[in-house]
């Protein structure tokens, strides 16, 4: 068995019991919290290989993934004691979470570069491939992904860092490419979790100092109703 499958397993039982407690959140019953934790475990591997036109999906060659999620949603929906353990794996799981995020990352650079993909696109198939079962997910919970919202940790950015430097190092024809993309992403990951970093905010969210007005119209001409605002002044 090698290392990317090794953590490729990992990381899709991580991502299904994040996402049941996500469920278990929401109160979803069974049957939505197995779709969820599917949905999360295989959702940016099926995106990535639907844009690159890969059949069968990777998750279809390895069926036993969708039993072993089977298996630990049962016990997770109907025994608090499996319920709370999962939260507390889940909960010390950022570096086997952030090693996914790297071994994930590779994955789909490479798979984009053996069917001849220009780079950006090769990059782009990394970061869909880390991050877009939680998007998914996020997006079937009827909630703005959490990896677009400012202030949430490095996620995107760190799968990004490292399939640049996957590419870069391996245009020198350096063995050590996989090693130090997969380093650099599991890094970034990791210091964001423990240190909060997050990107600068973006200048049009409101923190009082400027604030973002509602229209175009001039704060005076809404607050007055002038000629041609089309509003009757109020008393």
């Amino acid at each position: 068995m090698s290392a990317v499958l090794v953590f490729e397993i990992l990381a899709v039982v991580l991502a299904a019991l994040s996402a049941m407690i996500t469920a278990s959140k929401k109160n979803l019953d069974f049957v939505g919290t197995y779709a969820l934790a599917v949905v999360t475990a295989f959702g940016g591997g099926t995106i990535r290989d639907v844009l690159l036109d890969r059949r069968p999906f990777f998750w279809v060659s390895r069926a036993e993934y969708l039993i072993v999620i089977f298996a630990l949603c049962l016990p997770f929906v109907y025994s608090r004691r499996v319920h709370d353990w999962a939260r507390r794996l889940v909960a010390r799981g950022e570096l086997v979470d952030a090693l996914g995020l790297g071994f994930f990352t590779v994955v789909g650079v490479t798979m984009a570069q053996e069917l001849k993909m220009p780079w950006p696109v090769a990059v782009l198939m990394g970061v869909i491939t880390a991050t877009g079962g939680g998007v998914m997910r996020d997006l079937l919970i009827n909630e703005i992904p959490v990896i677009f919202r400012h202030g949430t940790e490095l996620y995107t950015t760190s799968a990004f860092a490292g399939a640049i430097v996957f590419l870069a190092i391996q245009r020198l024809h350096s063995p050590s490419a996989v090693l130090a993309s997969v380093t650099v992403a599991v890094g970034l990951r990791l210091y964001s979790v423990w240190a909060g970093a997050t990107l600068p905010r973006p200048h049009w969210i409101s923190t009082g100092t400027f604030p973002v007005p509602t229209d175009d119209r001039p704060a005076k001409s809404r607050s007055t109703g002038a000629p041609g605002s089309g509003e009757t002044p109020r008393a």
